[in-house]
């Protein structure tokens, strides 16, 4: 009854959004057609290590633009770098250059495959940004879900200088401006039995056919361990979940940014945003219309600025622990929850009724 019901809530779900969906069909005109993307991208040798960037428009030779690296989610089986293709779109609006970038799936590759090829791929765009009219000293890490997993474990390996998979490194943490993690998957012990209904599955992505390691894939587990001083070499770091997210549960990023202040990190915040689900920052939110929270939320971490646009109404008490509304700080800390972060959050037009797309959210299985 149990997968009956999750089927009939997708379903349901997917028919809510429909008029989104119908209408974000230009994206796939622009993706392909655009002269401000350029597609696959190599940054690797192995299957996959690809990545799309997206230019500002009207981009100028004798300007420099920030950068964003985002690595998509998937559950670590469907993740394409294409799922980044409308945030990357309104960034690089706001001038911002991104690179989206692709990585091995289960069965092609396991957690260790694919933690190489997201290391590889940020090594490249530090690299070689700049050859591209990208700034390599303004460089914004941005994962979620799987990707959020994935991006913050490199981080945190790298400053722990711990193994990263397949003995690549993404290049010194420092050269990092910051990382937000977006629903991220970051206690995995956690997660697996959360998960029970599809451990299995779970175990094989995570390790393959082998003996599962959660704690040591696990980016909480990873930040209890660093030695001391290693945290203090974290860029600014800024984790966003929703507290209605059936997939990932919030309280592993509160966990997270817990773990990283006592390790010393010089400045985490964690905003829990009350009712968002795990797929509300990417699909119900933009769709709706009016500001995009989590294009405010990145720009805001692009351009210094603090939490994102969210105000005091967007966020709820710290779960796991802390005070206030949402949870860290540091010496470093780029602005307090209510600060806006980006000057003029911008207006974006429906692309699907919000009565659908709270409906949406409110049967949303994820």
């Amino acid at each position: 009854f149990k997968l009956l019901f999750l089927i009939i809530a997708l379903v349901l779900y997917a028919l809510l959004l429909m008029p989104g969906f119908i209408r974000v069909g230009g994206m796939i005109v622009y993706y392909f057609f655009s002269p401000d993307v350029v597609r696959g991208v190599m940054y690797g040798s192995k299957p996959r290590q690809r990545l799309d960037l997206y230019f500002p428009r009207h981009a100028r030779d004798d300007v420099t633009y920030p950068v964003v690296v985002y690595v998509t989610g998937g559950a670590w089986t469907i993740g394409y770098k294409a799922w980044g293709a409308l945030l990357a779109r309104r960034l690089s609006e706001q001038g911002v250059l991104v690179a989206c970038l692709d990585y091995r799936n289960f069965p092609q590759g396991d957690a260790l495959d694919m933690l190489e090829d997201v290391n590889t791929g940020i090594s490249w765009v530090l690299s070689r940004i700049h050859r591209f009219g990208g700034d390599p000293d303004s460089v914004t890490l941005v994962g979620q879900s799987a990707g959020g997993h994935l991006a913050g474990l490199a981080l945190i390996k790298q400053v722990g200088k711990g193994e990263t998979g397949g003995g690549v490194n993404m290049g010194p943490a420092s050269r990092l401006a910051a990382f937000v993690g977006v629903s991220g998957a970051f206690d995995l012990v956690g997660l697996a039995a959360h998960r029970g209904d599809i451990r299995s599955n779970f175990r094989r992505g995570m390790w393959g056919w082998k003996r599962p390691a959660y704690d040591t894939l696990s980016p909480l587990q990873a930040a209890r361990r660093l030695p001391p001083g290693a945290a203090g070499m974290l860029p600014y770091v800024l984790l966003i979940h929703g507290t209605a997210d059936k997939t990932v549960p919030a309280e592993g990023s509160a966990q997270l940014c817990e773990a990283l202040q006592s390790s010393g990190a010089p400045s985490c915040r964690c905003l829990l945003i009350p009712g968002k689900t795990h797929t509300a920052f990417l699909l119900e939110d933009p769709m709706r219309g009016g500001r995009d929270l989590l294009m405010d939320t990145v720009l805001g971490a692009v351009k210094g600025s603090g939490d994102s646009a969210a105000g005091e109404g967007d966020l709820e008490d710290g779960r796991g622990g802390g005070s206030g509304r949402g949870i860290g700080g540091g010496d470093g800390d780029r602005g307090g929850a209510g600060t806006t972060g980006v000057e003029s959050g911008r207006m974006y037009s429906s692309l699907c009724p919000a009565f659908l797309c709270n409906l949406a959210g409110r049967v949303c299985p994820f």
